[in-house]
């Protein structure tokens, strides 16, 4: 690579975690271009599975779920996987919970992918 040439930095690796398929395309499609969704989950425990084969760069995880809870599964991906961020995005909550890095309720879901950017810049400085 030259000095004039631009740096390619891959982009981050995002799971998307939510019981919604409306919301999950919506997250997507949103993420298109600034992030790399590699994969698409309905519950806690499809995120544990996906987790262990793309090993995420951050995980938008909603909290309430069938089969297994964000809370839950927080805690399991966080014992897996120590350095992937967790952001909580569900409509119940007004406060960040204990098991998450970050938060947003789904009525700001504009706000989500800047979210994650700043979550992943503060990482890296």
């Amino acid at each position: 690579m030259t000095r004039d040439e631009p740096s390619l930095s891959p982009k981050a690796k995002v799971l998307i975690v939510d019981d919604d398929e409306d919301v999950r395309d919506a997250l997507r499609l949103l993420f298109e271009g600034e992030f790399d969704v590699v994969g698409l989950a309905a519950d806690g425990r499809e995120a544990i599975e996906f987790a262990e084969i793309c090993d995420p760069d951050v995980i938008v995880l909603d909290q309430v779920m069938p089969e297994m809870t964000g809370a839950e599964a927080a805690g399991v991906l966080r014992a897996q996987h120590p350095s992937t961020r967790i952001v909580a995005f569900s409509a119940i909550l007004d406060s960040k919970p204990e098991w998450a890095d970050a938060f947003l309720n789904k009525e700001r879901i504009d706000e989500v992918a800047p979210l994650i950017g700043s979550l992943l810049a503060a990482v890296t400085t």
